[in-house]
């Protein structure tokens, strides 16, 4: 059974899908007001308004109760653009991303104040960090692609790059592996000589358990940089089984990269355990346990090599 502030919540969604403004002012005022906290009840009252003045005052009111309400920065920043006060709008964005530095629709939102102040540059920027942040984020495309004609502008030089980049890996975080890997050689075309769409193609593949090419890949990343940490011990976990020495290499040199990387001691430690070097499996265990003294699988796979190994109840 749902409880009061869900069946008010879902009366006042239905009243803004069928546009029923007046049932929607009703709702905030008889339940919403009674089961929401006061900075929701002053936010809905400015979401439903038709006067910007009105809206304004709701979404600052709605924020002296919230100083963190980020919904009510970008509803007001909104509202601001409206009434022409664009350095407000601008303001109450910069506030948001303050509050969520990755909100896509907060740039997208600011390049449109940035625009109609005609700081085409600053609106190409964060129209393209929009993007990058959400591939799919058609509203941005849309306000960029409308600028870009407009003013006759051309576009960051590595853009193209960067998206195909952030639209591979946001692919693959959804599962379409194979789309992703597409998006992410077509950033290749763009760049030949990135380390990371190199790096993140190997990530694809070992997804989907296609080893060989996954290692082509992360030894193309390490070998236009030297210091991939991830490419290292990716690598190194594919090379565990079949050729443990120089899995070994590559962990050794993630830890040379980044001497707090527990995951690739404890790989370093249980290659050394399968090798037959117990002593020096236990003293990469104990830089394990420098770092994080709770560190479970560390404690038990010491304990493991001292008892069976090393023939001592000694920790």
């Amino acid at each position: 059974m749902k409880n009061p502030y869900e069946k008010a919540m879902r009366r006042f969604q239905n009243a803004l899908n069928a546009n029923d403004m007046e049932s929607a002012k009703k709702i905030i005022e008889t339940d919403i007001k009674r089961v929401c906290k006061k900075e929701e009840y002053y936010f809905y009252l400015g979401l439903v308004s038709d006067n910007f003045v009105e809206k304004k005052e709701f979404y600052t009111k709605a924020i002296k109760e919230n100083p963190k309400f980020l919904d009510a920065y970008v509803n007001r920043g909104l509202v601001k653009n409206e009434l022409g006060d664009f350095e407000g709008s601008i303001e109450d964005y910069n506030k948001a991303l303050e509050l969520d530095p990755r909100c896509s629709l907060v740039y997208n939102n600011r390049g449109y104040t940035k625009y109609k102040q005609q700081d085409y540059e600053g609106a190409l920027k964060d129209y393209n960090k929009a993007i990058l942040l959400n591939p799919n984020l058609k509203i941005a495309f849309d306000n960029k692609a409308k600028m870009l004609q407009e003013v006759c502008m051309k576009d960051d030089d590595d853009f193209s790059e960067k998206y195909y980049l952030s639209l591979g890996i946001s692919e693959i975080n959804r599962g379409n592996v194979e789309d992703g890997i597409k998006s992410l050689k077509e950033a290749l075309k763009f760049n030949p000589n990135s380390e990371l769409v190199h790096f993140y193609i190997g990530v694809a593949y070992q997804s989907i358990n296609k080893t060989d090419e996954a290692i082509k890949f992360y030894t193309e990343s390490i070998r236009l940089n030297k210091k991939m940490i991830d490419a290292y011990f990716n690598r190194g976990q594919l090379l565990f089984k079949d050729n443990p020495k120089l899995a070994l290499d590559d962990f050794v040199s993630a830890v040379a990269l980044d001497p707090k990387f527990i995951d690739a001691y404890y790989s370093i430690a249980a290659i050394q355990k399968n090798l037959g070097q117990y002593a020096e499996a236990v003293k990469n265990l104990d830089k394990i346990l420098e770092i994080e003294p709770m560190a479970v699988n560390a404690k038990a796979l010491k304990k493991l090599i001292l008892t069976k190994y090393l023939k001592t109840d000694n920790e």
